[in-house]
């Protein structure tokens, strides 16, 4: 059973170390040209280290056109990144995670606020539309939100800046993006507010087709990054071959978060019904994982590198441990025991 506070892999690698999520919320404190300030880092690190798991960071608005509080964050260009660098590394030091939020506020604003006033750009929602109540405390008479709404002419601009203001992001070395509180995506998928008889309106799945775009085109950006081996995969898989072996990591190579295991991502993609390559895996795997991985029919082949170095008469006794459950020896003689140096080839090799 999974426990609150135990570690556990988001997406294809990223690290937390307990299930518990600090969720967005947009306090108006970035008083330094819309970008965060020590007391923003501080804030953020402060929690992180704590021990949360994970950190959604606020609503950061993606382009000027779309900027409803003031003090709230932006993301376009390299100096919004270069003042988020500062909370997600003091963030990262600790152990946190942290995400990017892309923002578009649509027609959730008003005209007079100060830096949409400033910027001179319209109020753009999915259709002429205005939304009910609100109330702009800065501005004199406690006006709602703006009935002055300009049509979307083209979707495709302003999925444009959520792609844009991600890939900023990422120079601010946040970990990930959520997509999630953005009036405008939302607005677009309701049949009350979008209106429209484009490709955009109408239908269900055109209604939706903004918001899937928009995620497509920051999946681009950021990855998948398991998309590289599963095209790879596919491609072996068409050349027939006997076997194909997973490794969990290379002899000295990076190794992966732990509770990662490659194998449930990729070892669909060759053990199937029909499949006639082999699934070996690699790296560490103990018998009992791999009886069990065998008896469920998710491998074929399971290999045990350094167990035939560190066990006695390894090419006789190993074998043996694994029938009578008897558990593997360890390394006793230091990192030299694989690569040398040795005075005699047999040293650590055939003694």
């Amino acid at each position: 059973m999974a426990e609150l506070l135990e570690p556990v892999v988001l997406g294809d690698g990223i690290q937390l170390r307990n299930r518990i999520c600090m969720g967005t919320m947009t306090r108006n404190r970035c008083t330094n040209g819309n970008k965060p300030t020590q007391v923003n880092v501080k804030h953020y690190a402060d929690r992180a280290r704590d021990g949360t798991g994970l950190i959604v960071a606020e609503g950061t608005f993606i382009y000027p056109s779309g900027v409803e509080w003031p003090n709230a964050p932006v993301m376009y260009n390299d100096s919004h990144a270069e003042a988020w660098t500062k909370v997600t590394s003091e963030v990262h030091k600790v152990g946190g995670k942290i995400l990017f939020q892309p923002w578009h506020p649509g027609r959730i604003q008003n005209e007079n606020m100060p830096m949409l006033k400033k910027s001179g750009n319209p109020i753009y929602a999915p259709s002429k539309v205005p939304a009910k109540g609100g109330k702009y405390r800065t501005l004199e008479g406690l006006p709602g939100h703006t009935h002055n709404i300009t049509e979307i002419d083209d979707p495709e601009a302003i999925i444009e800046q959520y792609r844009h203001s991600v890939t900023v992001s990422t120079q601010g070395q946040t970990d990930a993006s959520w997509i999630g509180q953005s009036e405008l995506t939302r607005r677009l998928t309701s049949g009350h507010s979008d209106t429209r008889s484009d490709k955009y309106g109408g239908s269900v799945e055109n209604r939706c087709r903004f918001p899937l775009e928009v995620l497509d085109v920051i999946i681009k950006d950021w990855g998948p990054r398991a998309e590289t081996y599963t095209y790879f995969l596919k491609e072996l898989m068409r050349r027939d071959l006997a076997f194909i072996d997973l490794s969990r990591r290379g002899c000295d190579g990076k190794e992966l978060p732990p509770r990662y295991e490659p194998l449930t991502d990729f070892g669909p993609l060759i053990k199937y019904p029909g499949s006639r390559t082999m699934l070996m895996v690699n790296h560490e795997y103990t018998v009992e994982e791999a009886r069990n991985l065998i008896q469920q029919e998710k491998i074929d082949l399971v290999t045990f590198p350094r167990p035939f170095i560190y066990n006695p008469e390894a090419f006789q006794d190993l074998i043996k441990r694994i029938k009578k459950g008897i558990p593997f020896a360890s390394n006793t003689r230091g990192g030299k025991v694989n690569y040398g140096p040795f005075q005699d080839p047999n040293e650590n090799y055939n003694d």
